[in-house]
């Protein structure tokens, strides 16, 4: 019997930069490497209906499979996250969902919703001398990394260095607000967990990453709190919560295993992440 493996999420899932190396990606190749079914990934996602004009496309799409010859047990993965959306996008899935009927539903959401930003993204009422195009939800948002190019890469610093003084100066001189409520997320985040319930499939809801106080102040403490409901509404809607952050620290490894930003996990990380995934579901190999 074919299965499949969703996994629903924002650019933490989806991956970031050209290839879009994630943990959903590594464990496909970990998967693989590992023998016994052949192992697909199918990356997919939402987008603007209005960027074409001649034809119509609302999704989007990259297959990548192992080359094998179909077999009855193939394992699919599915890769529908997508960078800057939160949580609430995913009821849009519903309908695909339940046409694949899923053995495994892998959620990883909130560290987007729950970055501690300014405040003026939820009043608007932002300081004359911070010009337009810095004032959507990521934009003063610390780099991944930077181009090699020599010239661009002088470019990107010194753009980013100007940000992260502006936003730092923005968050000390006023609260900071997340991008999403807590209340709102393990609202959404229930609702959510019953409707994949409803479908039979196994749900599996990943902890949030810690990220760092000097990139992200007031993030970290913020994350713990928000970790804590996750975890208390996985279990009271029947899915399973898994710390795999606690397993990340205790991975043993002396790279670093996230980008520049502290936030997203890089191509070292992304293993690591897939490795104790997979540990985690090897019960159900």
């Amino acid at each position: 019997m074919v299965r499949s493996w969703v996994f629903l999420g924002d650019s933490l899932t989806e991956g970031v930069g050209s290839s879009r190396v994630s943990h959903v990606s590594e464990l496909a190749k970990q998967l693989r490497s590992s023998g016994g079914a052949n192992v697909h990934e199918f990356r997919l996602r939402q987008i603007d209906t209005s960027s074409f004009r001649d034809i119509k496309f609302n999704v989007a799409g990259y297959l990548n499979g192992n080359g094998a010859t179909a077999s009855h047990s193939d394992l699919w993965l599915w890769n529908l996250a997508c960078e800057g959306q939160t949580i609430e996008t995913d009821f849009a899935w519903l309908p695909l969902l339940g046409a694949l009927r899923p053995e495994l539903v892998v959620i990883f959401r909130g560290s987007l919703e729950s970055i501690i930003r300014p405040v003026m993204l939820r009043d608007g009422q932002w300081p004359w001398w911070v010009p337009a195009s810095w004032r959507g939800y990521a934009a003063m948002d610390p780099r991944c990394y930077f181009s090699t190019t020599w010239w661009r890469k002088a470019k990107q610093q010194s753009v980013d260095a100007l940000k992260q003084k502006a936003r730092l100066q923005l968050l000390r001189a006023g609260q900071g607000k997340p991008l999403m409520e807590a209340d709102v997320l393990v609202s959404h985040q229930a609702t959510l967990l019953k409707e994949l319930r409803a479908l039979g499939a196994r749900v599996l809801v990943l902890g949030l990453l810690p990220v760092a106080e000097t990139r992200f102040p007031g993030s970290p403490d913020h994350f713990k709190s928000v970790n804590a409901r996750l975890k208390a509404v996985a279990e009271a809607e029947g899915a399973e919560f898994f710390d795999w952050a606690t397993r990340l620290a205790q991975h043993g490894l002396d790279e670093d295993l996230f980008y520049r930003d502290s936030f997203h996990p890089n191509a070292a990380g992304a293993r690591a992440l897939a490795a104790i995934l997979q540990t985690h579901l090897a019960p159900t190999e």
